[in-house]
């Protein structure tokens, strides 16, 4: 495995939807009258929250995938042999299992048929490359804007 940090795709028009449209709620409830005190509070901490848990970028070093955030850093160790490609259709059938679907990217457990289950770090489907190998049930989806060139520094 290649070594090599990669930035995150942009975010897909979905992610920009959903959260500016959260964002504009958040700044909108303490204004309509009849919501409750801690309602108007509640948002506002789901949006840092979320914030905290988004992508910003994505380090391969030795066997593993670092996947940057805000504040810290989530190490992934990838097993040997494990392949990455291309995932153009993976919204096909998608499910969040449990996770973000679209408030500052998308992270967290999905499922679709071709995959079953896996983790995702990502920003824009339409980048989506999946991480697998199939002896250790292993399956990560991740989004970075240079694609091709970082399955290429997987799969050697």
């Amino acid at each position: 495995m290649i070594q090599g940090q990669f930035k995150p795709a942009s975010l897909d028009v979905m992610a920009k939807v959903t959260t500016v449209l959260m964002i504009v709620a958040a700044g909108a409830i303490p204004f309509i009258l009849g919501q409750a005190r801690y309602f108007a509070a509640f948002l506002p901490v789901i949006l840092f929250v979320t914030w905290l848990f988004s992508v910003t970028g994505f380090t391969l070093e030795g066997n593993s995938l670092i996947v940057s955030r805000p504040f810290w850093n989530t190490t992934i160790v990838i097993p040997p042999g494990a392949v990455a490609q291309r995932e153009p259709e993976i919204r096909e059938g998608l499910l969040k299992v449990m996770g973000n679907g679209g408030l500052f990217g998308y992270t967290g457990g999905f499922r679709n048929r071709k995959l079953g289950n896996f983790k995702t770090y990502a920003t824009n489907w339409s980048h989506a490359v999946s991480i697998t190998s199939a002896p250790d049930d292993f399956c990560i989806v991740v989004t970075p804007e240079e694609a091709e060139l970082f399955i290429q520094s997987i799969n050697g």
